[in-house]
């Protein structure tokens, strides 16, 4: 009896170490001692090269082969943006694209702010209702750009790099671009007056990279849909990264972002990545307690100084917040 509970024991405990990925935790090397990533240089000549029109002195590792197979003119018709608005969406998420261009999107709303938004999508089968459901929007709207890669959530980082692609060689002249997902609420005017807080002491383009920031270490657990084995990842900690949700980045951190992008060997959650190119970049990341990655657990009022929170789902959720946080005072203007 004694023998049989022993060997359930082990087994449990065995088990455990195995569901809980014990040994990858324990051989997980020191990030802080032990950093490196592909390309295991300092790639900023190569960054500088790049955004000088030069041919780099090393060849991109990392350019996604994938095409816009929708494009728009709207950075064709005027000279600056002052800021420009990113939503990540999914195809079949209309509903919510409806709901942004009604609030935070509207680009008429902004008085004295020249602002623009663009949806980016990804593609699933070609001739599904789905599929020509978008293909109808994108002509009565002409605000989103389709890009050929399945929009799955592995593919994030493909959807986030694709975007940076389209504005760094269709749309360089916005002062400041805000990425989002289609699942937020989101304040302009408190960005705005945010981004003149920010930018009042700093140089007219700053390297400036914000939002909700964290320090934190890879999921090892085989059950977790963020299971990092030490084959993708073989440190105990992320660098410090940005939650993918919302984040603002200057005219010149975008430009930087992408050109050092082609240098750096891609990883699937964008954050991540993004965290990974800004420390390799040396590019500085500001920590915004007013962007939520999470639902603000609130209410409506509580919303005055909120730039963005995660959690909005419900379309009609989004339009009932945003027009009750509305104020009739125009705008502040960066710069």
């Amino acid at each position: 009896m004694r023998k049989k509970k022993c060997i359930y024991i082990v087994v449990v405990v065995v088990f455990l170490y195995y569901v809980f990925g014990v040994d990858d935790y324990i051989h997980a090397r020191s990030y802080d001692k032990e950093f490196d990533y592909p390309l295991s240089i300092d790639i900023r000549p190569l960054v500088d090269e790049v955004l000088a029109g030069k041919k780099p002195s090393l060849a991109p590792i990392n350019f996604y082969p994938y095409r816009f197979l929708s494009n728009s003119g709207k950075c064709t018709l005027i000279e600056k943006i002052d800021l420009f608005i990113i939503v990540k969406s999914a195809m079949n998420n209309f509903e919510r694209r409806d709901a942004i261009r009604q609030t935070y999107g509207m680009e008429t709303f902004n008085q004295g702010i020249v602002m623009s938004t663009m949806f980016f999508v990804g593609v699933d089968e070609p001739k599904s209702a789905t599929q020509r459901r978008l293909e109808h929007e994108m002509a009565d709207f002409k605000d989103i750009i389709q890009v050929d890669f399945q929009d799955t959530y592995d593919n994030n980082t493909i959807k986030t790099m694709m975007s940076f692609r389209w504005l760094y060689e269709h749309c360089p002249i916005a002062d400041f671009y805000f990425f989002t997902d289609d699942d937020m609420y989101v304040s302009v005017k408190n960005l705005l007056e945010y981004l003149k807080e920010q930018t009042k002491t700093k140089e007219r383009d700053p390297l400036f990279y914000a939002g909700y920031m964290f320090h934190s270490s890879p999921q090892r657990f085989r059950s977790s849909k963020w299971r990092i084995t030490l084959e993708e990842y073989p440190f105990d900690r992320w660098p410090p990264y940005i939650t993918a949700g919302a984040y603002v980045v200057s005219n010149r951190a975008m430009k930087v972002m992408y050109a050092a992008s082609l240098f750096v060997k891609n990883f699937r959650f964008d954050d991540i990545y993004l965290g990974i190119v800004a420390k390799k970049a040396n590019i500085p990341m500001t920590h915004c307690p007013r962007i939520y990655f999470y639902k603000k657990s609130s209410s409506v009022d509580g919303y005055k100084d909120v730039i963005a929170s995660h959690g909005f789902h419900d379309p009609e959720v989004l339009m009932a917040t945003w027009r009750h946080q509305h104020l009739q005072s125009p705008h502040t203007k960066v710069g």
